[in-house]
């Protein structure tokens, strides 16, 4: 026992001999100054400086810091030199501070930068015959006389390589790559020899899904066998029938290529989704006042591709109800077919209607517009002032729009245009004939990083004998939180005797309005707006202009405008709040 006690006192001192050495040690304090130099460049040093790495090293002694210091000079050169500069001068101190408080300086001056004396670049005949790639190498990043940059010429041969595979050269590769440092001239060499070889075509498509018919799927498919291969192309493939709503799960990948043939067959996996969707949502606008919604969707009613969507809305001015059994037609990634029923009842300070309606309308792209196409049978009835009634219209329409931009939701820089025209004859199943053509723009521009200038426009203009006989649902009106701000929605347009407004055959309506980005969430802005419906264009416009904040909530921005009539002296300011996208 005396000999157990005797190495357990042994152990017990050598452990607390340990802790203090340990503590005596990481009490020592380094700061690590380098000056001379460009923030890229100091940013590099100190990641491959040791003495910057191991600051902290709870083992760190005055002899290790010493030999930390004196390698530092090797190591600042080996950092600066993928920037092309080896030749810096550099000055270095170790000094102690105060206590076991160290200052390890560095002033360097990183001297002449090496630049590139000679570049030769050369691609096999398979390349210089892809248009696209010699675009991608039409400016290439290094060109002689630029200063010789490690990071970028490893980018470029990395961008090559890159490009090759996503094309479908599977066999590209590098025959020569050489860079030639010489320091006597100091100046680089580059020789750049690059063979794509044969590019592979698209071959098969094999489809492993029971979601559609393969009729149906195979015309979503982009490419055809025999077509270059493409990422890109297997990209849009993968997006458009994500985008199409009928698989939970889309997956396209590449098959194992085919080396004799240069072909690469395509996969397609689909798992279909649940039957039944169902969303619920509730909410507030100043036009509408508190608002819920409910909707009910059958993604894929059957193999064809057709689809269900019901709606029910309510709102303080009223509520609505809608049906849309839609059909692909002809390229099922953008053209639909949409057959529509629903019934809508609102009342505004302006007017009361009711209204059932039946149509059918086809939706598709015409190059880079979006077209409509339409044919509407509603029932109205409708009280305006003193004017009421019912109406009966069967209503052939069509319209077109055009997104600029990159971003929708949050626009940098982006402009929307659109424009429709509808109509109804009194010898076609409609109590009147009218004729009736609008148009609207809104352009987004911006100033600087953190200032948007926005304006929009819209035009209106209505072709009748009998306006009064027209329902209150293809009147003009104006007012509301995207007309007019600083009035009720849909209160302004021409009045009667009474001074009770009765709509307008005439729209105009234009707004400019200054945006400033406090951050990413938040911003604020100032508006002036103008407009009015009329029945002639020199009749004078109503004016609103006021203050609002902008936040970019994660459902989308957020407006919230106080605004003021400026042509009715009596109106006191008004708050808008609005949601949605941009453009």
């Amino acid at each position: 026992m005396p000999e157990v006690r005797h190495w357990l006192l042994i152990a017990l001192i050598g452990t607390l001999s340990c802790f203090y050495s340990v503590s005596t040690l990481a009490q020592i304090n380094v700061d690590v100054q380098i000056s001379g130099i460009k923030p890229q460049l100091e940013a590099n040093v100190r990641s491959l400086l040791s003495i910057e790495q191991q600051k902290n090293h709870h083992l760190l002694s005055k002899g290790r810091l010493q030999r930390l210091h004196d390698k530092a000079s090797e190591e600042i050169r080996s950092a600066l030199q993928p920037f092309g500069y080896y030749r810096p001068l550099i000055e270095k101190s170790l000094k102690q501070t105060a206590g076991d408080a160290w200052t390890a300086s560095y002033q360097i001056q990183p001297g002449p930068a090496l630049t590139i004396a000679e570049l030769k670049l050369t691609f096999d005949a398979s390349l210089q015959q892809d248009k696209a790639f010699q675009a991608l190498i039409k400016k290439p990043p290094l060109k002689v006389g630029d200063v010789f940059n490690h990071a970028i010429y490893e980018d470029f041969k990395a961008n090559l390589s890159r490009y090759a595979l996503e094309q479908g050269y599977f066999n590209a590769q590098f025959i020569q790559h050489r860079v030639e440092v010489d320091l006597d001239s100091y100046n680089a060499r580059i020789e750049l020899q690059f063979a794509g070889g044969n590019r592979y075509t698209f071959g098969e498509v094999i489809l492993q899904q029971s979601v559609l018919n393969d009729a149906l799927l195979r015309r979503y498919i982009p490419f055809e066998k025999g077509d270059p291969y493409s990422l890109q192309q297997m990209i849009e493939l993968q997006q458009a029938l994500n985008d199409s709503q009928y698989a939970q799960t889309v997956e396209v990948a590449p098959g194992e290529p085919l080396e004799d043939q240069y072909e690469v067959p395509v996969i397609v996996k689909l798992t279909p989704r649940k039957p039944h969707r169902f969303t619920i949502g509730i909410g507030y606008g100043s036009d509408t006042g508190a608002r819920a919604k409910l909707g009910w969707q059958m993604p894929r009613l059957n193999q064809r591709g057709h689809r269900l969507d019901t709606e029910a809305r309510i709102s303080e001015l009223g509520y609505s109800l809608s049906g849309n059994y839609h059909v692909p037609v002809f390229n099922p990634r953008t053209d639909q077919l949409s057959y529509n029923a629903g019934v809508i009842r609102e009342t505004t300070d302006s007017s009361e209607s009711t209204l059932r309606n039946v149509g059918v309308t086809l939706k598709h792209n015409r190059g880079n517009w979006r077209e409509y196409i339409s044919l509407n049978y509603q029932q109205e009835d409708y009280t305006v002032a003193d004017d009421s009634g019912d109406s009966t219209l069967l209503m052939p329409g069509i319209s077109w729009s055009r997104t600029w931009g990159n971003q929708f939701i949050h626009a940098i820089d982006g402009l929307r245009f659109d424009i429709s025209l509808r109509g109804a004859n009194d010898q076609l199943m409609s109590d009147t004939s009218f004729t009736q053509l609008q148009g609207g723009i809104k352009a987004i521009s911006s100033l600087n990083r953190d200032n948007r200038l926005i304006t929009r426009g819209r035009l209106g203009s209505t072709w009748t004998d009998e306006f009064n006989q027209l329902p209150s649902s293809v009147r003009f009106f104006t007012g509301g939180a995207q007309s007019v701000r600083g009035y009720a929605y849909q209160s302004l347009g021409p009045v009667n005797e009474d001074g009770e407004v009765v709509g307008g055959k005439l729209l105009m309506v234009g707004s400019i309005e200054f945006e400033h980005s406090f951050n990413n969430r938040w911003g604020a802005a100032v508006f002036y707006d103008g407009g009015n419906a009329i029945d002639d264009f020199s009749e004078k416009l109503a004016r609103g202009a006021g203050l609002g904040l902008r936040w970019q909530s994660p459902v989308g921005p957020v407006r919230i405008d106080l605004a003021r009539a400026l042509s009715d002296e009596k109106k006191s300011w008004r708050i808008h709040i609005n949601i949605g996208p941009d453009l």
